[in-house]
């Protein structure tokens, strides 16, 4: 990132809560205003699993498709892009004051993500955004990483306890936003949204989850580990759904 006055580097662990240049003194953008950033998912027309992700100041999800482009506004100042696709991800972090296009594809030789960052300019501007439509978000939070992680299925578990239920011996993995439970021998995953249960119920040893439509989900807790699963579950399942 450089200064748009003197044009000096700024370092990388520039305080990004300021908007003077830390050797000329200048202005580093212009506060409250918004400029548009163009993303293209440029290289191999298919990329193997899928498309890339784009986490914007870990506020807002995009996707966008191999061969695709996607288009949305951000206020002036510090941001920070992180592109991920399958393990990998690459962040990169803009002083934006001007509207950006930026170009990133999966190197498939060197396994790498790898990004082009260019400043579109006002004879750029109509050529770059003439037929551009601002894409919505896949998904927005106010958590940062954690809020992504939970929504994406790919945060930790609380608990991790092996439970019955009925017949079946398992795997019960307890989150802040759902249970799972999984069984060696059939290989299928129970999920269970906190959102949709209505009632947290003891059952002699065992934690009856009441969901909409009178459906039962009883899960046998080794009692060492009892009362506190039950707690958290009653907490936590009240806590989302407002009660």
């Amino acid at each position: 990132m450089n200064c748009p006055n003197c044009k000096k580097v700024l370092a990388d662990n520039v305080n990004t809560k300021i908007n003077f240049c830390p050797y000329c003194g200048g202005k580093l953008y212009e506060d409250g205003k918004d400029f548009m950033i163009e993303v293209v998912c440029t290289g191999q027309r298919s990329l193997s699993g899928g498309t890339m992700m784009l986490f914007v100041d870990d506020t807002s999800f995009y996707e966008v498709e191999p061969g695709g482009k996607i288009y949305f506004p951000v206020r002036a100042g510090f941001h920070t892009f992180k592109f991920r696709h399958k393990i990998r991800s690459k962040m990169i972090q803009l002083l934006i004051g001007a509207d950006y296009s930026i170009k990133v594809y999966f190197n498939s030789l060197s396994g790498l993500i790898e990004t082009n960052v260019s400043e579109v300019d006002e004879k750029q501007h109509d050529s770059v955004f003439k037929d551009a439509r601002i894409t919505p978000p896949v998904m927005v939070t106010n958590e940062g990483q954690r809020g992504f992680d939970i929504m994406l299925g790919e945060d930790d578990p609380e608990y991790e306890v092996n439970v019955t239920s009925g017949l079946k011996e398992g795997t019960l993995r307890i989150y802040a936003e759902r249970c799972e439970f999984s069984c060696e021998k059939d290989f299928k995953k129970e999920i269970i949204q906190y959102k949709d249960v209505v009632e947290v119920r003891k059952k002699m040893g065992a934690v009856d989850l009441l969901c909409a439509g009178n459906v039962h989900k009883v899960y046998s807790i080794p009692k060492d580990i009892y009362n506190e699963v039950m707690a958290f579950l009653t907490n936590r399942i009240e806590e989302v759904n407002g009660r």
